[in-house]
């Protein structure tokens, strides 16, 4: 988002969410620990509502893990201390039935104010197609 009228919770918001998807990919379960809120719900791609608890076993246990994790912001919608983020991701998982694909999802994200930090409270995923080095798209 370029757009020179954007608001400092804005601003805050669009670093939080790359930070939070690159602390995906270096499994860096310190920073996910204060970027998720202990209520987190996640609505997965995999049709598994997770809390921050599972989520977070599953990746210190190696079951998921991602070589990338892109997420392009395409609206933020500020009302008081809630963040609403949608847009898109491109995910290539590093295992599980998606590994060697790139997995392309729409997404919305739900951010609130917990004190002087932000965190996720809520995410919704869905896939919006897949493809593979050898065989193209697959929807």
């Amino acid at each position: 988002m370029a757009d020179g009228s954007r608001s400092a919770y804005e601003a805050e918001i669009e670093k939080l969410e790359h930070e939070e998807a690159a602390a995906r990919v270096a499994v860096d379960i310190d920073r996910l620990e204060a970027l998720w809120s202990d209520e987190l719900i996640v609505n997965a791609t995999e049709n598994i509502i997770y809390t921050k608890d599972h989520f977070l076993m599953r990746l210190r246990s190696g079951q998921i893990r991602f070589k990338s994790f892109v997420r392009t912001i395409s609206r933020i919608a500020v009302k008081g201390d809630v963040v609403v983020t949608t847009g898109n991701e491109s995910v290539a998982p590093a295992n599980g039935p998606d590994a060697g694909k790139t997995v392309y999802c729409s997404y919305m994200n739900v951010w609130m104010k917990a004190g002087p930090a932000w965190q996720l409270l809520g995410r919704q995923v869905a896939v919006i197609a897949r493809a593979s080095n050898s065989s193209g798209w697959v929807f």
